[in-house]
């Protein structure tokens, strides 16, 4: 067991304890003996923690100036201790280390080059210690590079080292991610598969880890096998199967029902955190007409919202606090939450039940896909040379998964053509077989979205939505989730917030974001707020849906926010990735790839349910080319 020390402590410049720790270290400052010999080594190492804070760029230079040159005065005690530290020393030094003050003792091994006075095997015998944590070590370039074969040799045998090549290789850092973490050189991108195959039959494996191996690709770095990932993934699998029997964590559930009912829609609860959909059956059967059969997937089941954005994408917003931030992610995940996995469930459910419900009149989705390229378009804006052949009625469920990628390939490059030319030329368009990527696809409509373009925009939205910001917290009134809906539900004066709050407001109202008036009540610029709760909840802004474009220049001409034209917005061409390939997301469903390729599943159901997926992809394609023909020919 370490022992404990109550020391100064700096983590970093905007650490909310940085106040704190610098009232111990000047106190310490004032009290300093600069005559004193150290010999504990706590002592020494919040003396590095004194000098981090005073030099900090986290205290103000009033603050901080009177004590610089004490401050810079510790480095020589500290330099002292540390270069005499050698192989008889080095074990009793680093039991004495308290636990807060590892990281720093690693840093400052590192920095003096301590590694000079120590020989491999003393080393050695340290990272055999119990209570060594490897990864702290290989934060530190100097050391690693010292004692490379040594670090090597302990890492091929090692249970750490799995959880560290995970780290390095395959999971995603935050924004926030700490040091880098540097491998010995003797150890071969060959060997790790190797130490991660060993941590796959170890019985402390993570379920989280198991996953992201599963789902991770390969690279020269760090190389895996088909077969190591199959083997991750049964692992995981048996897990689950295991403590999902066992009544492990809760359920939640959104199922959709057609029936004969008063109300178009409405929604029940069958038991808790399990809720129902239900859609009123007779309506749609005496609406059997194809424009309104179409117009269904925007106003009966929403698969778009009013400005055409697709409903089901993942969006960081809708994320919950332990969705973004906790948990074990890969490095090219695409990243879902709770409401992605409800409204994708939702979607597909309405669509097989849906397809279920036109069948009972010889009517199918696919038939409504076909009328609009061969008829719709044509009728409707005059449009013609759009071909697409859907599949057949008598196709199996593995020809329709199989025909329906290349078709929806063939339309998207139709479009392409179309969007740029105003024309489809068949005999130019059969010239090329290259594939098209979501993202060069051109929009018809030259300014079509909006996206955040600064680390300002970005700042403003946080404090006004994120249930983060702490704007939104005032004990005297009704609890809200954010600052926006304080001030939605509440008159607030600027006099109730604490000082160190005020910076920020200030700063949201040189934003232009709101007023404070002479009485001090906070009151919200509507309009640009308004625009602002867009871009956060959706992560696009759809500026041809906007009657204000003044405001959206003016936004724009700052640097803030930005323009772009393309058929789908940047979500919604994440989305598709992930949904139809692997060629952006490591976890991607693969939908067009492994039928066009041939490696799809056998079993029956899983088809079927990838056909819906399939289709599901098929009508958001539909969806957007409508939306841009009408925006071209508006009303």
């Amino acid at each position: 067991m370490r022992s404990e020390y109550n020391g100064v402590k700096y983590y970093s410049s905007n650490d909310m304890s940085i106040g704190y720790n610098f009232e111990k270290a000047k106190k310490l400052l004032d009290t300093l003996d600069e005559s004193m010999e150290y010999t504990d080594v706590n002592e020494i190492i919040e003396l590095y923690n004194v000098n981090q804070i005073i030099t900090s760029p986290g205290i103000k230079a009033e603050y901080s100036t009177p004590y610089l040159k004490k401050a810079t005065g510790l480095l020589k005690p500290i330099a002292k201790l540390f270069k005499a530290i050698s192989d008889s020393t080095l074990l009793d030094y680093y039991h004495a280390v308290c636990i807060t003050y590892l990281d720093d003792f690693w840093t400052l091994f590192d920095k003096f080059q301590v590694y000079g006075n120590i020989s491999d095997s003393v080393f050695d015998r340290l990272l055999n210690e119990p209570e060594t944590t490897l990864y702290r070590i290989l934060e530190h370039k100097g050391i690693v590079r010292h004692f490379d074969k040594t670090i090597a040799s302990f890492m091929r045998q090692s249970d750490q080292s799995a959880r560290i090549i995970v780290s390095k290789y395959l999971e995603k850092k935050s924004s926030k991610a700490g040091k880098k973490c540097f491998l010995p050189v003797s150890l071969k991108p060959n060997e790790l598969e190797s130490i991660l195959d060993k941590y796959i039959d170890s019985e402390n494996s993570n379920v989280g880890v198991l996953q992201l191996i599963a789902l991770s690709q390969s690279s020269s770095e760090c190389p895996i096998s088909d077969v190591l990932r199959l083997k991750a993934r049964k692992k995981a699998q048996a897990f689950w199967e295991t403590h999902v029997s066992e009544g492990f964590g809760f359920t939640y559930g959104m199922g959709v029902c057609f029936k004969s009912n008063p109300e178009i829609i409405s929604y029940e609860e069958i038991k808790p955190l399990e809720y129902q959909i239900v859609y009123d059956v007779d309506w749609i059967k005496n609406n059997l007409d194809y424009p309104t059969l179409l117009n269904n997937f925007i106003y009966l089941f929403g698969y778009v919202d009013l400005c055409y954005r697709c409903s089901f994408v993942s969006i960081e917003s809708k994320m919950g606090i332990t969705e973004r931030f906790l948990g074990i992610k890969g490095v090219k995940e695409y990243e879902t939450g709770t409401a992605f996995r409800i409204a994708n469930i939702k979607s597909s459910e309405e669509l097989q039940g849906y397809s279920a419900i036109l069948s009972e009149f010889n009517n199918r989705i696919e038939d409504l896909i076909q009328w609009f390229f061969s008829e719709y378009l044509s009728t409707e804006f005059n449009v013609d040379g759009f071909v697409i052949n859907m599949p057949s009625r008598g196709s199996t469920t593995l020809e329709k998964c199989r025909t329906l990628p290349s078709e929806m390939d063939g339309i998207i490059k139709q479009y392409r053509m179309y969007a740029k030319d105003h024309a489809i030329n068949r005999e130019l368009l059969e010239m090329s077989s290259n594939p098209v990527h979501f993202y060069e696809i051109p929009s018809m409509i030259e300014r079509k979205y909006m996206y955040a373009n600064s680390d300002n925009i970005l700042r403003e939205q946080f404090l006004l939505f994120s249930d983060q910001s702490m704007l939104h917290y005032l004990p005297n009134h009704e609890e809200a989730r954010s600052f926006y809906e304080l001030l939605s539900k509440n008159t607030i004066k600027l006099t109730e917030y604490p000082e160190w709050e005020l910076a920020d407001l200030r700063w949201l109202e040189s934003r232009n974001d709101i007023n404070i008036d002479s009485d001090g009540i906070i009151r919200m610029n509507i309009s640009r707020v308004r625009l602002l709760r867009d871009l956060y909840d959706h992560g696009v802004i759809c500026a041809s849906y906007y009657k204000n474009t003044d405001l959206l220049d003016q936004i724009v001409a700052s640097g803030d926010l930005r323009y772009d034209s393309s058929l789908f917005s940047i979500l919604e061409q994440n989305y598709l990735n992930y949904m139809l390939n692997k060629s952006e997301y490591s976890n991607g469903l693969d939908l067009r790839n492994k039928y066009i390729h041939s490696t799809y599943p056998t079993d029956v159901n899983q088809q079927e349910h990838d056909y819906i997926n399939l289709l599901k992809m098929m009508v958001i394609v539909i969806l957007k080319i409508n939306e841009e023909f009408c925006l071209m020919n508006p009303v």
